[in-house]
């Protein structure tokens, strides 16, 4: 199952590009499976979702952060996606950031996300990958 959502246009370089991030979606459904006697009771699924296929990677985080974080209120660049095992780079001034993979790392998986940033970039993809400042709780 793939599900594609819409385009979303984003500020790279000198201009405005139309980049959509694409997530292949696989369901998990099975309603009213039963959780795991043995243990903690995990496992148990009460209705259906979809979940994605793969890691996000720093190409899609970075059309995510493009499209919401031109000043970055909610800090959902680190630092440390910069450098070392991060595959973000951020530039400009903050109310113009803009983020672009680092080297040769646009399709590998994003690091350095906290579940808050996790949430919201789920949140960017239900609600059609809106452009602007994220508002509200995370969830």
């Amino acid at each position: 199952m793939k599900q594609v959502l819409l385009i979303a246009a984003v500020v790279v370089g000198l201009g405005s590009v139309a980049v959509g991030v694409d997530i292949e979606m696989v369901p998990v459904g099975n309603p009213g499976n039963a959780s795991d006697t043995h243990g903690a009771g995990y496992g148990g699924v009460d209705y259906e979702y979809n979940i994605g296929k793969f890691e996000v990677t720093n190409a899609q985080y970075c059309a995510f952060l493009n499209s919401v974080a031109a000043s970055d209120p909610y800090q959902l660049y680190a630092a440390d996606m910069g450098g070392g095992y991060g595959g973000i780079v951020q530039s400009g001034l903050q109310g113009g950031y803009v983020y672009s993979p680092r080297g040769s790392l646009a399709n590998r998986p994003v690091n350095y996300v906290s579940w808050g940033d996790a949430a919201r970039f789920a949140n960017w993809l239900h609600n059609g990958q809106p452009i602007g400042t994220l508002t509200g709780d995370p969830v």
